[in-house]
């Protein structure tokens, strides 16, 4: 008998562990449950206790006004008339949970502007501590926001360190937001702001004619006589704008920018805009620098040299997609003689200078690589971008090696010749690049 009630006890062990296991899940899940309801139930009467205290605001805007019954109201909230609703949330408003919803603000006001070394600034914000506190000096005339009793304003220098970083670092709103501590909305408000604040400010100051001796005696020693300045252009790779499939075809879609450089690199000259669809001389025939150079007001005095007993005036380089001009030189399509491939060689070096910008310019700004702006913001930033990077060129800020060994994208091109019917300025620009070939030639040879 007693093998027996051992061998039963046995054999129920196992059947009382199941049971007992069940019941502690049962257990967990009424918690749970429970729990739940009770997380539902506080939110309820948060919203229903949110939704009173509206009502009642609308009651007493209502009354004040003499409009309305403030206790059918209070019955049937949901039953008055539209515009009457209307007419109450106008006047009230919906509560706010939070006026700034709150959030760490002291990693640029203690950290960065206190902590961080020169070499740690121009990691992040490719420029010195110096360089970026001078460019609020000048825009805080027109970005500096009043102080009022409700709240203290986002200081200025912020402003323009937020959008310095989201330009330099390609992040999203809502990353940079949470490094400064603001919102992702604030952040597009303000890069948008500041960037329309530099193109108002600082593009005539800092996109400009140097010093003209300076520059020709620069492409002089790079080869190329009597030049102010190399010309090209390149793709800044944008959103698809809406409702223009054609822009789209090719699977990208860019706006191009065509800049004009010194012999530093440094932009005297910037288009931006157009589509990348149109070719590159027509951008160029429609710019400002067409117009000046045509009628010699670019340069102050337009000086011009006597080369071959041909008259040169102040010239630019460009690639073979531009038309040729009596200031335009471009590379002899076909490599005829020595006079040629030398005129070639030197005018690729010369011109060369304004490729090389274009990559510092797009390793120093990532947002270049794939701006993600709206349609009508695009040239803003771009604009912001090249303001930047002459800054940065006139402080000696250089561009690190990484930064440039990131930059390898590649995007299209078009350096297809162009074809003109101008056959006067074809002509005028030929003889003076004959001439200045043979001048070469002439100068390789030696006395």
């Amino acid at each position: 008998m007693a093998g027996e009630s051992t061998s039963s006890q046995t054999k129920m062990s196992p059947l009382l562990s199941f049971y007992r296991l069940l019941l502690d899940v049962l257990l967990c899940a009424l918690r749970s449950s429970l729990d739940l309801c009770l997380v539902l139930l506080r939110n309820q009467h948060e919203r229903r206790k949110r939704s009173r205290e509206w009502i009642a605001s609308c009651h007493k805007v209502l009354h004040s006004k003499g409009r309305g019954q403030p206790h059918w109201l209070a019955r049937f909230p949901r039953k008055c008339p539209t515009r009457l609703r209307w007419y109450a949330l106008a006047e009230v408003g919906v509560p706010r949970r939070w006026w700034v919803y709150p959030c760490r603000e002291d990693w640029w006001e203690k950290f960065v502007t206190e902590v961080w070394d020169a070499e740690k600034w121009i990691e992040n914000f490719r420029m010195s501590r110096g360089t970026l506190f001078s460019i609020v000096e000048v825009l805080r005339p027109r970005i500096e926001r009043q102080r009022t009793v409700m709240r203290a304003p986002i200081a200025t220098e912020k402003r323009v360190a937020i959008t310095v970083w989201w330009l330099a670092n390609r992040e999203c709103y809502r990353l940079v937001g949470q490094q400064f501590g603001v919102a992702r909305s604030t952040v597009a408000e303000i890069v948008v702001e500041v960037c329309f604040a530099m193109e108002l400010d600082l593009l005539h100051k800092t996109v400009c004619l140097g010093e003209v001796d300076k520059i020709m005696d620069g492409f002089g020693c790079l080869g190329f006589p009597h030049c102010i300045g190399a010309l090209g252009e390149t793709h800044i790779p944008v959103r698809a704008p809406v409702r223009q499939a054609e822009e789209y075809r090719k699977q990208f879609c860019s706006i191009l920018l065509q800049g004009t450089t010194d012999h530093t690199g440094r932009f005297i000259d910037v288009a931006v805009g157009w589509s990348s669809h149109n070719h590159n001389a027509h951008i160029f025939r429609n710019s400002s620098i067409y117009t000046a150079m045509n009628g010699g007001v670019f340069v102050p005095g337009n000086p011009t040299i006597t080369i071959g007993n041909v008259q040169v005036p102040p010239l630019i380089v460009a690639n073979s997609s531009y038309p040729i001009r009596r200031w335009l030189m471009k590379p002899y399509e076909e490599h005829g003689d020595r006079n040629q491939s030398l005129f070639n060689h030197r005018l690729s070096k010369a011109q060369s200078v304004v490729e090389c910008a274009f990559r510092r310019l797009k390793a120093r700004w990532q947002c270049l690589t794939v701006l993600p702006v709206a349609e009508e913001n695009a040239i803003a930033v771009v604009t912001a971008c090249v303001i930047l990077h002459n800054i940065c060129e006139e402080r000696g800020h250089a561009v690190l090696g990484d930064l440039r060994e990131r930059q390898a994208l590649l995007f299209p091109t078009n350096e297809e010749t162009y074809k003109c019917n101008d056959d006067c300025h074809s002509a005028a620009g030929n003889t003076v690049r004959d001439a200045i070939s043979a001048f070469m030639q002439k100068s390789l040879a030696g006395p």
